[in-house]
């Protein structure tokens, strides 16, 4: 971004140059952990999409408007640094790609073969399989909890996707963790343990009990690799840490070291699973309230559903775009997190506003996504506005999946994973929902687990 101005240490801002608006408050933390979204929407509305704050210490600046965002996204190397807080830095691990930005480029390139174009393409047949099996347990009529039905599913596509495990109770024999129940409760401890923001190691906390998972995860994709190791002819199109192995093994002394790939492989189960999970629970969520998209929705799926396979292929996937346009409208009303916490090194200029050096600048969707300047009647769920031309839209305006050389590496496998399992539900069942569901707001947003929606099966799977 070539006008943003980085100042030389002891350089005076130019005359005018102001620092954002709002001081900061010792209840900011709190604040915001608790309802970001009315966090943001208060401050927005009193000071701007750019303003001070003390959220998890110091002083942190949140950004929505689309330059000062691209602004925030692409500093690394010349004036931001990684700024999330010590404990979450632990919980991702040392082998992160929010670690080591002068490898991230590269870390980041040999990481998207396995999660991108092809790779995707090919994982596609294995989605289907997993989705259509496991809705197949779902109720022909009846009340389900929204979020765990969800979650189940995606977890069973998902692990052995990234993982490479198989979920067959013979599988688990011999490894550290015995099952896929235990499996998924290591993991969910290990997730809860994102919450804890204090430094206690202690197992009484919740940080202490996600670090003692994220040990016993470790441990479990150690076996996992040393078994996969032992398979002949491993096939690097059939999952994600298969791809790595192989491309590891045709080059010992490149990106995919035995560290590297234990925590890739933890680290994106971690983002794919409970992001997916949450999206797709949420646009489940929006469409009960407007159940006046359902009709284009089925229309367009009509196409699909008349062919003799439940294989939805990659290019069918392309027939949808009001399908897509409900999710990404999802995606902009009901954003999962953040999506940068970058630390100045520098002091920078943009747009006559001052940011300091040592400050911490976090990239607001919550902010961005409601700004009327990109998007008319932003608190309405319009899902025709992603079907008109957007190039108007500045790129840094939207940014569910962040942007810029942090943009999220897995946002391809979350949008094919979401639209097959939208497409099977709109073939196959009907749903509505009574009331306002209840959020869990940090540190990403989804509907809770207690949430019920009333589906009913209209068609045989």
């Amino acid at each position: 971004m070539s006008d943003v101005l980085v100042l030389e240490t002891g350089q005076t801002p130019p005359t005018g140059t102001q620092t954002p608006p709002r001081e900061p408050k010792w209840t900011d933390t709190f604040a915001y952990i608790a309802n970001p979204d009315q966090f943001c929407r208060h401050n927005l509305k009193q000071y701007g999409p750019i303003f001070k704050t003390s959220v998890f210490g110091g002083t942190t600046v949140f950004v929505g408007s689309a330059r000062a965002v691209q602004m925030a996204l692409n500093g690394d190397l010349r004036y931001t640094e990684i700024g999330l807080p010590q404990t979450t830095m632990t919980m991702f691990g040392e082998y992160s790609l929010f670690q080591r930005p002068d490898l991230h480029r590269q870390r980041k390139s040999a990481l998207r073969v396995g999660l991108a174009g092809q790779a995707v393409q090919g994982y596609i047949p294995k989605i289907n399989h997993v989705i259509v099996q496991r809705l197949q347990a779902w109720p022909t009529q009846g009340e389900i909890a929204l979020f765990p039905a969800v979650e189940q599913i995606c977890f069973d596509v998902l692990v052995p996707l990234l993982l490479g495990v198989e979920l067959s109770d013979a599988y688990f024999q011999g490894l550290p963790i015995m099952s896929k129940t235990e499996l998924k409760q290591v993991y969910k401890t290990f997730f809860d343990g994102f919450y804890g923001l204090l430094p206690w190691r202690s197992p009484l906390t919740t940080f202490g009990r996600g670090l003692q998972a994220r040990a016993a995860l470790i441990e479990f994709m150690q076996a996992v690799i040393h078994r996969r190791k032992s398979e002949a002819n491993l096939d690097p199109t059939s999952d994600f840490l298969s791809m790595m192995l192989v491309s590891q093994e045709a080059d010992p002394e490149g990106v995919f070291s035995n560290t590297l790939i234990e925590n890739q492989c933890l680290l994106q189960l971690w983002a794919s699973h409970y992001e997916i999970s949450g999206l797709v629970s949420s646009w489940m969520y929006q469409l009960g309230h407007h159940p006046e998209h359902f009709a284009d929705l089925r229309a367009e799926q009509a196409p699909i559903k008349d062919t003799a396979s439940s294989t939805i292929t990659g290019e069918q996937l392309k027939m949808v775009p009001f399908l897509e346009a409900t999710i990404q409208e999802t995606l902009r009303t009901l954003p999962p997190s953040s999506t940068a916490n970058r630390r100045l090194t520098q002091s920078v200029v943009l747009d006559s506003i001052l940011y300091e050096k040592g400050w911490t600048l976090i990239a607001e969707p919550r902010i961005a996504h409601i700004l009327p300047e990109h998007f008319s009647h932003p608190d309405s769920y319009q899902p025709h506005r992603f079907m008109e031309d957007i190039s108007p839209r500045d790129k840094y305006a939207y940014i569910p999946f962040g942007g810029g050389v942090h943009a999220c590496l897995g946002a391809q496998l979350a949008m094919v994973v979401a639209k097959i399992f939208a497409s099977h539900l709109l073939q196959n069942f009907e749903w509505h929902v009574q009331s306002p569901a209840p959020f869990v707001q940090f540190p990403l947003k989804k509907i809770k687990d207690n949430y019920p929606i009333w589906i009913s099966q209209f068609n045989t799977l």
